[in-house]
């Protein structure tokens, strides 16, 4: 069983400054415990029901195992019900922003939902958009919301947190341009899109903010179709903006292979 002092440092692994004072994030449940294993990533401690650890077969070496019973997975879950599982892993060195940014990429400009965040990562995922960059107004994406909303993602999809005013210019160029998606934007549906390039995607409430907005060399829209809707969840447009961009692709590969 967890001792009280671990169950302290469970409990406060939803904030960041003890998952940074601990080098440590939880992960929930099955699905993501799963997930985790397949990662490669080194985990430090799993916390389990009898159940799950007898079906569990070879466990990670110098992985500690604890055995826990319904109450005390409670007192260490978010979830409503207890999960089986609780794993705890180390988190995982970042990726450096000097990384090279040569194919599709998804940049998040302020958004601070966790729930949003995991979306999007699993709509990345989904596109097979394997990297992200979100800036520091952004919410964390080791926060258990996003792990969650990622449904796995977050094992896939290489996340780095940069400042984007400084990063974007040096990557946009010509043949390689910074999309962004306005009221006033050309229509998404009508436009060539590429394969390369920045997409970036703003803020719940007020959109891609005006110093981003100026590096921004491609303006799209998804059209309105109902006047009195009022927005698009950002999560849900993120996913008919990749989507869009998959679909020109895929079609230009299913040409280019037929000739």
């Amino acid at each position: 069983m967890p001792s009280k002092h671990l169950t302290n440092v469970i409990q406060n692994l939803g904030k960041k400054k003890f998952r940074d004072k601990y080098n440590l994030f939880k992960i929930e449940g099955e699905k993501m415990v799963d997930e985790l294993l397949r990662s490669g990533l080194k985990i430090d401690t799993l916390i389990a029901l009898p159940g799950w650890l007898a079906n569990a077969g070879e466990l990670p070496a110098g992985c500690t195992v604890m055995e826990a019973n319904e109450r005390e997975m409670g007192q260490v879950s978010t979830f409503k019900s207890s999960p089986r599982v609780i794993a705890l892993a180390e988190v995982p060195p970042p990726v450096p922003p000097e990384a090279p940014v040569d194919e599709l990429t998804v940049a998040l400009n302020g958004i601070q939902d966790p729930g949003n965040l995991g979306t999007i990562l699993r709509v990345c995922d989904w596109f097979g958009v394997r990297r992200v960059l979100c800036d520091r107004n952004c919410a964390g994406h080791l926060n258990p919301k996003s792990m969650q909303a990622s449904m796995g993602a977050i094992f896939r999809v290489r996340v780095s947190y940069v400042n984007l005013l400084d990063f974007l210019p040096g990557r946009i160029g010509k043949g390689f341009p910074c999309y962004g998606t306005f009221l006033d934007g050309k229509n998404i549906y009508s436009s060539s899109l590429g394969d390369r390039g920045i997409v970036v995607m703003g803020n719940e409430g007020a959109g891609i903010s005006p110093s981003i907005e100026r590096l921004v060399t491609r303006r799209l829209t998804i059209p309105r179709v109902s006047l009195e809707a009022e927005s698009l969840n950002v999560g849900v447009a993120t996913g008919i903006v990749l989507s869009e961009f998959k679909r020109h692709t895929i079609k230009t590969n299913i040409i280019i292979n037929n000739v």
